[in-house]
Formats: C-alpha cells, structure tokens, sequence
C-alpha cells in the first residue's frame, strides 16, 4: 500500500499548502483582502503591511507548517515521499486551488520543508536570508539567497537526487516569484523593510 501512500500525501500535502494563511487570517482581522494591500501578495511580509508584525510573524509560522507537516509525516515512510509531499505543499501555496491557483511566493513554506527535512541546513538558509535583508533592506532579495543556498547544501552534502532537484526546482520558482522584486531594485522603488544607516 506504498503507493497508496503516496497518492495520499501529494494529493494532501497539495490542498494543505493550498489553505491561504495570509488570506483567511486578515480577512478575520481586518476583513479586508490581503490581495487588494500592498503588493497584494498572500505572504507574510505583505501581512506586515496589511495587519501588522505580529499578524505578519503568526503567518509565516503558519505557511511554514504547511510545508513542514506532510514532510514530516512523509519521513515516516521515506525520505522519498517526504521531499515529494513537501514539494506539493510547496506548489499549493504557489497555485492554490481555493484561490483560483492565484498564490504567494513560496518562501515560508519552502522553509518549513527544508527544515523539516534537514533542520541545521535550514537554519544555514535562515541565517543568510537575515544577513543579505540586514545588509541591503530587501526581504525579497534575502529570501532568494537564503532559499537559493539550499540546493547548493544538498549538492555538497551529497544528498539523494530527488532532494536536489528538487530544492533546485523551488529556487527557481521562488526567484521567478519575485521577478517583480528584482525589476523594482533595479529601478530603485522596492521598498526596504527598513532604512539602513550610513
């Protein structure tokens, strides 16, 4: 019943990662959508924006859950189906089905699989998302390091193929999420997560 096993996660994993944390949570705080605020993102550096840190920070942990629990149930049976069911978790929040496959960015659910799936990599991962924000401003551009190092770690750690491929897939898609990002730093009108000091 292996396979049925797999059926099971990806599908679940995929409608888990679909719930749109940011969405449900300011639409009970504020009752506003979170789509029509800012940058009209459903993450939590948007969340900031529209409902404030705490509302923000409760978001992330929440996106990071979507990603940790069906690859920590998967871990159960094989490292396999793990980075496979965090992987659908991760494409549900991308293009949720509850929202017209209309999603975030990936970043905090990218987080929790990696973590889930190997903690002190992820904490790596972490580690250089703050420094690049704390140096340049830009959550974007820290979130795109931080979630970019993470295939560069499976491949010299030697991890099984599957897992490299795809954190390399997740990368990609979180980099190309942000590709709006990268357009506004060059022009120079991202907004900064704060004023850095001269």
């Amino acid at each position: 019943m292996t396979w049925l096993a797999w059926v099971i996660l990806i599908i679940g994993g995929y409608l888990l990662g679909s719930i749109p944390s940011a969405y449900i949570v300011v639409k009970l705080k504020k009752g506003t959508d979170i789509r029509q605020i800012g940058s009209g993102n459903i993450g939590a550096t948007n969340t900031i924006r529209a409902a404030g840190r705490g509302t923000g920070v409760l978001v992330f942990l929440m996106d990071m859950a979507k990603g940790a629990i069906p690859t920590l149930v998967g871990m159960a049976i094989s490292r396999d189906l793990a980075i496979v069911a965090g992987f659908a978790a991760f494409i549900g929040h991308l293009f949720p089905i509850w929202l017209n496959f209309k999603g975030g960015k990936g970043v905090s659910t990218a987080f929790g699989v990696a973590l889930a799936m190997y903690p002190l990599y992820a904490l790596f991962c972490i580690s250089l998302w703050f420094i690049v924000m704390l140096a340049t401003g830009y959550v974007s551009l820290g979130s795109c390091c931080g979630t970019a190092l993470m295939p560069f770690i499976s491949i010299f750690t030697h991890q099984p193929l599957i897992c490299t491929i795809i954190f390399i897939i997740i990368a990609f898609l979180v980099c190309w999420r942000h590709r709006e990002n990268f357009r506004n730093i060059k022009a120079g009108t991202e907004g900064r997560s704060f004023r850095r000091k001269n």
